[in-house]
């Protein structure tokens, strides 16, 4: 599967930004950001920032349901998506396994 730049509004990219952090309480606290996207989707009318936060609210919930090794790698590799803009679904696919 290629990599794909996401498109997405600047204020889009500053919501899941914080949300990418390290957590001492994984399932709540990526569960609240499954939640945070969910509604933020429903406010939004730019169809690129619901798009880019659908794919990131699965993400969270890749990260709420993982293993602490697991959820270890996937937020490394996550992080570098955000960082370069790329959709975060490729790496869940190639990490489901």
């Amino acid at each position: 599967m290629t990599t794909a730049k996401l498109t997405a509004s600047e204020r889009a990219r500053q919501l899941i930004a914080p949300l990418l952090a390290p957590s001492d309480s994984p399932f709540k606290d990526y569960l609240r950001a499954t939640d945070y996207c969910t509604a933020v989707m429903l406010y939004t009318e730019l169809q690129t920032d619901r798009e880019y936060l659908a794919q990131w609210r699965a993400a969270f919930a890749a990260l709420m349901v993982a293993n602490d090794e697991k959820r270890a790698r996937l937020l490394s590799r996550l992080r570098g998506d955000f960082k370069h803009g790329l959709s975060p679904l490729p790496t869940l696919i190639a990490m489901r396994n």
